[in-house]
């Protein structure tokens, strides 16, 4: 396990910016189009006293303080092509793909242990709770008939025989 994290420290340390590009992916809007063309203008006209003008000089007369500030942006777009839409589509799956074996590596084993350690509580908790019940009205029993001893221990080997008094031990069972 320690090879492992150091392996996957070691190739995330040299992978660079495309690590970088690969977990932000996700996140990312999906895009459909491209700027190309970008065209910025800006426009100042001030006039302080008479003015006229035209003939796409424009103005048009002022006569003292008219001010007038334009900016204009105008932006022609182009549609992406389609082994650009599938670049983007392998970027987003491959940064999901990232978050998904992050968040395995995190929640998986403490999920895997909860799992697992219900399926033996289940299996082998209501098993002892069973095998304790069942010793605890055997001693009870044992004093007023003993043939019931005298079959169950015909009916265990020496190994079943061991695990019981091993077992009447660890519970305090008499």
């Amino acid at each position: 396990m320690k090879k492992i994290i150091l392996i996957g420290l070691v190739c995330i340390g040299l992978s660079g910016c495309s690590l970088a590009k690969a977990v932000i992916a996700p996140f990312k809007p999906t895009q459909t189009a491209i700027p190309q063309q970008t065209e910025k203008s800006k426009n100042k006209v001030t006039c302080k006293g008479e003015y006229k003008l035209d003939e796409n000089g424009r103005m048009v007369y002022c006569s003292k303080g008219f001010y007038n500030y334009e900016t204009s942006f105008s932006e022609k777009e182009r549609r992406m092509s389609i082994k650009e839409r599938i670049i983007q589509f392998f970027d987003k799956l491959i940064g999901w793909s990232f978050w998904i074996v992050v968040g395995l590596v995190i929640f998986a084993p403490g999920l895997l242990g909860f799992v697992f350690g219900r399926i033996i509580e289940g299996v082998f908790g209501i098993g002892t709770k069973a095998f304790k019940q069942v010793s605890t009205a055997i001693q009870k029993v044992k004093d007023t008939n003993p043939a019931l001893i005298d079959a169950l221990e015909k009916s265990t080997d020496t190994d079943v025989r061991a695990w019981i008094d091993d077992f009447k031990k660890k519970n305090g069972i008499k």
